[in-house]
């Protein structure tokens, strides 16, 4: 078994074609291919369905994978150590964020990274909470910005960057618009506009709905802050988003919620065991 064979397998399943995954270790499709099926051979067992137009992991080539992501990120530490000693960071460096971020620490750490390592190959990508944390959780991204509610993510270590509650937002021309406050009882009987499923706010939403007995769905789901605002602003129903991503909307009010649970929590989430890149990035994330 040969460490690139592990390497070619991760990439096809991360790429979920081998013509991506050849474009990805810079080989041809055809090496690619040739190498998979020379592992499949040693180890008598097949890792790829090629069946499907995206190739997926069989059953076996599930359970190999986070042993090959542990071999393939053993011997990374180990060239992470030799550019230690050297004074340098290299290597690839794969993050993810929440749809619409905002926060410029992240970016200005990634830009004060570029400049100091240009060595070290950046990849970003957005996607929601739960797809984030399950992509650090198996190795496929590094560092990430997401967002949960009260229980902390297991699996990957974090810290949080905001703490907010929940707010309901109406028109200025709606009948809650002096309103001090909104019960999660006169919220479960509005046209509710919320983020999709997978975001901190609309888990944090759920967890109210749920404790307010009420089985009720948003009538309006969109996947951007930005929609929320556009269509609360034009009277379709009540927005519901945290605090923090509402603050410079000045058209909407903004009215708390009675329940002190409500709330969602933006962090920063990576590997139990980070590369050296991502090392890198965290303690500019940490200091800024």
């Amino acid at each position: 078994m040969e460490l690139h064979q592990l390497r070619y397998f991760v990439a096809v399943v991360d790429e979920g074609t081998f013509t991506a995954a050849a474009e990805a270790v810079r080989i041809s499709q055809s090496g690619v291919s040739t190498q998979i099926q020379k592992l499949e051979r040693e180890l008598g067992l097949a890792l790829i369905d090629r069946s499907a137009r995206r190739v997926v992991p069989t059953p076996a080539g599930e359970r190999l994978l986070p042993y090959a992501r542990a071999a393939i990120a053993a011997v990374e530490d180990v060239t992470g150590v030799a550019n230690d000693i050297r004074g340098l960071v290299v290597g690839s460096l794969r993050i993810g964020t929440v749809t619409g971020l905002t926060w410029p620490n992240l970016f200005e750490a990634l830009a004060n990274l570029h400049t100091a390592h240009p060595g070290v190959d950046i990849r970003l990508h957005e996607g929601t909470s739960e797809e984030l944390l399950a992509q650090v959780r198996d190795g496929s991204v590094d560092v990430a910005v997401a967002a949960w509610t009260d229980r902390t993510p297991e699996g990957v270590e974090s810290r949080i960057i905001v703490d907010d509650p929940l707010v309901a937002l109406v028109a200025r021309g709606h009948p809650w618009a002096a309103r001090s406050s909104i019960t999660p009882t006169e919220l479960s009987g509005a046209d509710l506009i919320a983020l999709t499923r997978g975001t901190g706010a609309r888990a944090a939403l759920d967890g109210l709905l749920a404790r307010a007995d009420a089985r009720v769905e948003p009538r309006w789901e969109v996947a951007t802050p930005a929609f929320v605002e556009m269509l609360t602003l034009r009277g379709l129903g009540v927005g519901v988003v945290s605090s923090t991503t509402a603050r410079d909307w000045n058209d909407v009010v903004a009215l708390p919620i009675a329940d002190e649970r409500a709330r969602s929590r933006l962090g920063i989430v990576w590997r139990q065991r980070p590369g050296h890149a991502a090392r890198a990035l965290l303690d500019l994330l940490h200091a800024g």
